[in-house]
C-alpha cells in the first residue's frame, strides 16, 4: 500500500509533467489526477486548490535554490580573477542537473515556463521562491563585477535565467543540425553566459 507521502509525491511528479506541458492555465485538476493515476479528490484533499498544488511543487523543489545559494556563499573571494566562472557554476550546475533524470527535467521545463509567463507575479511563486537568491547573486555579480553600467547586473541576471530556463529543451537544436550536440551543452551554456557577463 502506496503511504500518504508516496501518494502526495506522485502527486506532486505528476503535476509537475502537466504543468510543464499545459502552462498554469491550461492545466487542470482533473488532468492532473489522471496523470497521476489518483482520484480528484485525493489531489483536492492534499493541495486543496490548483494555486495550491502549483506552489507545492516550487515549495518542494526549493532545494534546488538552497544548493545555488550554499554554493554561492561558498565562493573564497568574489574579486578573484575566476569569480565569475564560479559564479555562474553555482547560479547553473544544480539546475543542469534536473536534465540528467527525464522525471526532473519536467521542473527544469516548468521553470521556464514560469520565469517567461507574464501573469506570474500574480502568484506567490518567483517573488518569494526565486527573487531572494535573485538578488545574492546579483549582489555577487556586482562584486565580481565592477565598473558596469547602472542596470547591468539586474539585466544580466535575468538574460542568464533565460538561457539557462531554455536549455530545458533540447529538440530544437536537434532540428537545427543532425550532428549529436546535445553532450556538449551544459560546457557552451556556462561559456556562453561567463562571456557575456565579462563582455557585455
Amino acid at each position: 500500500m502506496t503511504s500518504d507521502g508516496g501518494r502526495r509525491a506522485a502527486i506532486l511528479r505528476a503535476a509537475e509533467k502537466v504543468f510543464a506541458r499545459e502552462g498554469y492555465d491550461g492545466a487542470t485538476m482533473r488532468q492532473i489526477a489522471a496523470e497521476a493515476d489518483a482520484k480528484l479528490s485525493l489531489v483536492v484533499y492534499h493541495f486543496t486548490s490548483k494555486l495550491g498544488l502549483y506552489v507545492a511543487i516550487f515549495e518542494n523543489r526549493q532545494y534546488v535554490n538552497e544548493e545555488r545559494l550554499a554554493r554561492l556563499a561558498a565562493i573564497p573571494d568574489l574579486r578573484a580573477e575566476d569569480a565569475v566562472e564560479q559564479i555562474v557554476h553555482a547560479f547553473a550546475d544544480p539546475v543542469l542537473a534536473l536534465h540528467d533524470d527525464p522525471d526532473d527535467i519536467w521542473f527544469a521545463r516548468l521553470v521556464m515556463r514560469e520565469a517567461s509567463d507574464p501573469s506570474s507575479q500574480e502568484r506567490p511563486v518567483i517573488a518569494e521562491l526565486f527573487d531572494p537568491m535573485a538578488r545574492e547573486f546579483i549582489k555577487a555579480l556586482r562584486a565580481a563585477l565592477p565598473g558596469k553600467p547602472d542596470g547591468f547586473h539586474h539585466w544580466a541576471y535575468l538574460f542568464a535565467v533565460g538561457a539557462l530556463t531554455k536549455s530545458s529543451y533540447e529538440v530544437r537544436v536537434s532540428n537545427l543540425t543532425d550532428k549529436p550536440l546535445i553532450d556538449r551543452k551544459q560546457d557552451i551554456l556556462r561559456s556562453f553566459i561567463v562571456a557575456a557577463l565579462r563582455y557585455g
